[in-house]
């Protein structure tokens, strides 16, 4: 199943990545980058998702740049 995005709350200073607070898209173990926004998705199966990405993520994710241009 695969989400679209639907919001994108970009924060004014990265975060580092704590026990509570990792990066969605890649993981602990993979992913050691701060983390730099919020994002909001939803699928057929859920009305809102809610990630925590670094930088690495946002800026090669296809989808980003799709949802930002519309």
């Amino acid at each position: 199943m695969k989400s679209r995005i639907v919001q994108i709350v970009r924060w004014n200073a990265p975060q580092p990545q704590r026990e509570e607070s990792v990066c969605s898209a890649h993981g602990a173990r993979t992913c050691t980058r701060d983390l730099v926004a919020d994002v909001f998705l939803c699928d057929a199966g859920s009305s809102r998702i809610h990630w925590t990405v670094c930088r690495h993520w946002l800026d090669h994710e296809p989808d980003v740049a799709a949802h930002e241009a519309s």
